[in-house]
C-alpha cells in the first residue's frame, strides 16, 4: 500500500545519512491527511512510501494513519 509520511528537512537528512527511517515508521493513507498534518506541525516534507498491505492502523488519527514497527530502508534522492 502507498501511504504519505510527514517530515522535516533536518530529519529527512538524518534519513539519507543513515539510510533508513528509524522504527516505528508512522504514515498516512491518504495524501490529504498527511498534507492536513503538514500544515498543522510545520513539517514541509511528505515522503511516498510503500507499506506492506498488512500494516496495523495507528489508533486515532481519524482511523487514517499505518505503523510499522521495523526500519524502514530509504533509496537515493
Amino acid at each position: 500500500m502507498i501511504v504519505w509520511h510527514v517530515t522535516t528537512f533536518k530529519k529527512l537528512l538524518k534519513y539519507n545519512k543513515s539510510g533508513f527511517i528509524k522504527a516505528p515508521v508512522r504514515a498516512w493513507e491518504n495524501f490529504e491527511q498527511a498534507e492536513r498534518m503538514s500544515k498543522s506541525t510545520d513539517r514541509k516534507i511528505i515522503l511516498r512510501l510503500k507499506f506492506p498491505n498488512n500494516a496495523p492502523k495507528l489508533e486515532g488519527h481519524f482511523n487514517q494513519a499505518r505503523i510499522i514497527q521495523q526500519n524502514y530502508k530509504m533509496g537515493n534522492f
